[in-house]
């Protein structure tokens, strides 16, 4: 679920995605203080702008239906955003009323299409969602291909009891984990990249030494039975709630 923070701020949001847009009415512009608010609505409008990029469409037209209020003063909007929603830029506009004003906010909101609407089964990730995510354009491609699935396994192992929705082929299937995963399935390869130890034999010895040259490990990172996962590609998956011990939520 994408968050999205209002006033003044851009934020994306993925094709198939449902975004969470908030919105606080204060005393006054920019005063910081909450301030009783009646009668508010929301529109979100991609021909609004001065240079629309959305094909003109009107998402949502103006509307109280499916605003609530979470606490005082701030309002949230849930937008679920069908596959086919045109992708660019989306004018998002609060109304409301307070004491005798009425007060209006406004945000863009890009909405974006997803990595990859359907994943490949076996791999998290494509060799150029990975040059894509890292910046990686000169590792040559037979040495990324069998670490992909590698990486794959890696976070295979991790998410072991963890739920979240998947298609017919057991891949991860609404928008916002999928993209949680192809950038977390990349920032293992990179991290495999670095580590060299395809076969995991390294990871036996606390040091090692060839041809005069001596390397030493911590003593943590020989141990587990496991692969370890890269530390960006567990931020990235407890970010998204994707790991076991998230809270069940947006899925």
């Amino acid at each position: 679920m994408a968050s999205v923070l209002l006033p003044y701020e851009q934020a994306n949001a993925a094709q198939g995605d449902q975004a969470t847009l908030t919105q606080t009415f204060e005393t006054f512009r920019n005063s910081g203080v909450a301030a009783s608010a009646g009668s508010v609505t929301i529109s979100i409008d991609g021909s609004a702008l001065v240079t629309p990029n959305a094909s003109g469409v009107s998402a949502v037209a103006t509307t109280s239906t499916g605003v609530s209020q979470t606490n005082f003063g701030t309002f949230q909007y849930l937008w679920t955003l069908p596959w086919l929603q045109a992708t660019g830029d989306y004018l998002v506009t609060w109304t409301g009323q307070v004491g005798a004003t009425t007060e209006t906010y406004k945000a863009v909101v890009q909405v974006l299409a997803p990595f990859s609407a359907t994943p490949t089964p076996g791999w998290y990730c494509t060799i150029e969602q990975y040059r894509t995510v890292v910046g990686d354009q000169v590792t040559p491609d037979q040495v990324i291909i069998p670490l992909l699935t590698a990486a794959t396994e890696d976070i295979d192992n991790a998410l072991i009891g963890a739920v979240y929705q998947t298609d017919a082929n057991g891949m991860p299937g609404k928008g916002f984990i999928i993209d949680a995963f192809i950038r977390a399935t990349a920032r293992q390869i990179q991290w495999l990249l670095a580590d060299n130890d395809p076969a995991g034999v390294k990871r036996m010895y606390v040091s090692t030494s060839m041809g005069g040259v001596s390397h030493t490990r911590a003593r943590n990172m020989t141990t587990g039975a496991f692969p370890l996962l890269a530390p960006r590609a567990a931020q990235i998956l407890h970010s998204a709630g994707c790991l076991p011990s998230a809270a069940l939520i947006a899925w």
